[in-house]
């Protein structure tokens, strides 16, 4: 009679942590993608009250943008992001990915008024399917050669020809 007592309070702990368990782990995941989403929300606020990079020289050199300007005598072919292109962030901290309705979005400081909030933040939409391809440019940042991608490692070719319009102020190449 003990033993059927005991093996039934035992039975009752077991489900009553099972229990337990399975709501506590319900309240996390509601809370980690809570924190998410707040994370998100302060980054892309971050973004907007930041002044925009003042690069380098050796930087601006870099970004693709300054070499269309230089390149009036090169080819149009030459100004674009291609898939043997050799690119990376100008520089760690300017552009955030964020996943919004079923669409990566690209927020960034680089086209920030130097007058506080002079003009509004200005985000790239992507496809979903992109979002890879985003984040791996997003992290190289490295000013060393060897952290430099070739844009085929994570762009497919249509894409490089469709981020050439979005990408090239904040991209070195």
């Amino acid at each position: 009679m003990e033993l059927k007592a005991q093996q039934r309070i035992r039975a009752q702990q077991q489900h009553f942590k099972d229990e337990a368990k399975k709501r506590i782990m319900r309240v996390c995941k509601q809370a980690m993608s809570m924190l998410d989403d707040a994370c998100d929300q302060i980054g892309k606020r971050f973004l907007s009250d930041r002044l925009p990079p003042e690069l380098l020289e050796p930087e601006r050199v870099l970004t693709k943008e300054a070499f269309a300007n230089n390149a009036a005598n090169y080819h149009d072919a030459a100004k674009k992001i291609w898939p043997n292109t050799l690119c990376r962030l100008a520089r760690p901290g300017i552009a955030r990915l964020v996943i919004e309705e079923s669409q990566a979005v690209l927020y960034h400081c680089n086209d920030n008024s130097r007058v506080y909030h002079g003009t509004p933040l200005s985000p790239m939409e992507f496809e979903i399917d992109d979002a890879p391809a985003i984040e791996q440019l997003l992290t190289t940042v490295e000013p060393r050669y060897s952290s430099f991608v070739f844009a085929n490692e994570s762009l497919s070719f249509n894409e490089s020809l469709s981020f050439n319009e979005s990408l090239p102020s904040i991209l070195n190449v």
